[in-house]
């Protein structure tokens, strides 16, 4: 092709060119005034997308968790100190938890975690209070907030049962069952069974009980559900009801309250060294007069417990008995606790006592001759031994309600039953040993 030829092409394409390209130019100037876009760049326009994904906001950043425990001897502060959280914020948390939890309690080996995007940010804390319970801590806009936890659980039964050779505890432990369902024992027939004196060797005892299994396989006991014990020729059953307006007691077979208005006892003591009397010799002025009470032997300081709920009416010294404490829980119940070291904090004339409550200390005032507690019962104007009176229960099964109750202890009833039956089908069931068996047996 010619040069002419050539010029003549561009000759006619210019104008075309020219329009396009004006064109071009207007639709862009018009694009901007539409929507204040500029042409993007590859990597503004990767970066605009990313601004535009409606997940990107909502993806979760980088967690940082710091797991510990308490030390023996550190306090809450301590930890967290160490972790790295401000005192600030440990202060903030305290007192957002403070109505859920008071941290100044801690124990040696509760287990806490803290969350933070990084070390020694703290965004949660999760704290171990027990076994059954954990606490969070969040932070939120307006600050810490706190939340208490129950962790899940699933509930099995059991049976168990024995003859008492030396003690409940020991025939528990031989027989590989929890050896806390003494204590339990004692807690619900404290008011009609002593387990240091009534208790003999061939006495039984039956329990059926419930345990509480949590996800990380810890196992905690729960509540006794029904007992029986045998002893000196008594049947005493226990029965776990609780009534429609939530309440929870014991009871026997009848429907009454094993649960008395007095304990038997008001604290735990190692033996009884003087017993109701009307002509005992005092060993301190070795005079014959009717003692009438009874006096346990304890250590010096042991907590003397009001054995029922009433008003303090003596707080006070006197020169025989020595520090003591007068309650009357009724217009015919009095009770008495005498030669005390010293009374609890709270307790002076006109004070409420709670069943149970401590009112003083084990001690030796007064005519004593060493560390004791005298304990007297009033009934109406004459003293009755605490040993043998029969204390007085409270209310029984409502009468709306014992068709309900009668139903629980019937269904209580056939699993300790069932659990006998089995294990004497066992026994009668299990084949006699060989004479060679026997010829083997290694005693």
């Amino acid at each position: 092709m010619n040069r002419s030829i050539k010029n003549e092409i561009l000759r006619k394409i210019a104008p075309l060119a020219i329009v396009t390209v004006v064109g071009l130019s207007y639709a862009l100037v018009y694009r901007i005034e539409q929507d204040g876009s500029t042409p993007a760049t590859p990597a503004a326009s990767r970066a605009a997308e990313t601004l535009s994904d409606p997940t990107a906001s909502t993806r979760p950043t980088a967690v940082h968790a710091t797991h510990g425990s308490i030390v023996k001897g550190a306090s809450f502060f301590v930890e967290m100190t160490r972790a790295g959280i401000s005192p600030v914020e440990i202060d903030q948390m305290v007192r957002a938890a403070r109505k859920t939890f008071n941290f100044k309690r801690v124990r040696p080996g509760q287990m806490y975690t803290i969350y933070g995007s990084n070390p020694g940010m703290l965004d949660s804390l999760h704290f171990t209070i027990d076994s059954e319970r954990t606490l969070a801590v969040s932070r939120g806009e307006e600050g810490f907030a706190a939340r208490l936890d129950t962790l899940p659980y699933t509930v099995e039964h059991f049976v168990t049962r024995g003859v008492i050779r030396s003690s409940i505890y020991n025939s528990l432990l031989s027989n590989k069952a929890n050896v806390n369902l003494s204590s339990y024992l004692a807690v619900i027939y404290q008011w009609d069974i002593d387990f240091f004196k009534d208790i003999r060797k061939g006495d039984t005892y039956a329990i059926l009980y419930s345990q509480k299994v949590y996800p990380d396989g810890t196992k905690k006991l729960g509540d006794v559900l029904a007992a029986r014990v045998f002893t000196q020729s008594r049947e005493h059953h226990a029965f776990l009801y609780e009534s429609k307006d939530g309440g929870r007691a014991y009871y026997d077979a009848k429907g009454n309250s094993l649960q008395k208005s007095l304990m038997r006892a008001p604290l735990k003591y190692r033996r009884v060294s003087s017993s109701f009397s009307y002509g005992r010799r005092h060993p301190v002025t070795r005079r014959v007069k009717p003692h009438l009470g009874v006096d346990y032997a304890a250590r010096s300081g042991t907590p003397v417990r009001s054995t029922g709920e009433g008003s303090v009416l003596v707080a006070g010294y006197h020169s025989g008995n020595g520090n003591y404490v007068k309650i009357r829980h009724n217009s015919r119940y009095t009770t008495y606790y005498l030669h005390l070291s010293k009374f609890a904090r709270g307790i002076r004339k006109g004070a409420r006592v709670r069943q149970g409550q401590v009112v003083g200390y084990v001690g030796s005032t007064g005519l004593a001759t060493g560390p004791h507690l005298c304990y007297r019962i009033k009934v109406g104007n004459r003293f009755a031994n605490p040993r043998t009176i029969r204390l007085p229960s409270k209310e029984p099964v409502p009468s709306t309600e014992t068709q309900l109750y009668s139903i629980t202890r019937d269904s209580y009833l056939v699993r300790l039953f069932e659990a006998n039956l089995q294990e004497h089908t066992q026994a009668v069931a299990r084949p006699r040993p060989s004479k060679q068996e026997r010829m083997n047996t290694v005693f």
